[in-house]
């Protein structure tokens, strides 16, 4: 089962927005980032989301353990439900992209779990804002 460590930055709140993506496959590490644009800190996290998830298909990952250090991404994941109305076409684009996997879950872990994902993210994220 892959294990996919994702994590988003935001310089400012809203702000420019940036991911990291890390995907490990037995013995084979994937690392991705990407610059997501203007956005709020949440939506960003979503951004990331939802990145991984093309990632993890370009690579033809099966089944995945989807890490992120966001509780909100986590919990409205694993009820599929949202209470932001904002959110919603995010959870709907995860339902629909995830449905590449055979077998998928979210989980929930502490940031200092998730370093590497955190670290490309803001590495990114002070590349496309250094001036």
């Amino acid at each position: 089962m892959a294990k996919i460590y994702f994590d988003a930055a935001t310089k400012g709140n809203p702000g420019v927005s940036a991911c990291g993506i890390v995907i490990v496959e037995e013995n084979e590490r994937h690392i991705f980032s990407q610059i997501l644009g203007e956005m709020d800190n949440h939506s960003a996290e979503w951004e990331a989301l939802i990145y991984a998830v093309k990632q993890a298909a370009q690579l033809q990952v099966s089944n995945a353990l989807i890490y992120t250090d966001s509780q909100l991404i986590e919990d409205v994941v694993n009820r599929n439900f949202v209470k932001n109305k904002k959110f919603k076409p995010y959870l709907d684009q995860f339902n629909q992209q995830s449905q590449i996997f055979d077998l998928c879950f979210v989980k929930w872990i502490p940031r200092a779990q998730n370093k590497e994902a955190n670290h490309l993210a803001q590495q990114t994220l002070y590349q496309a804002t250094k001036q």
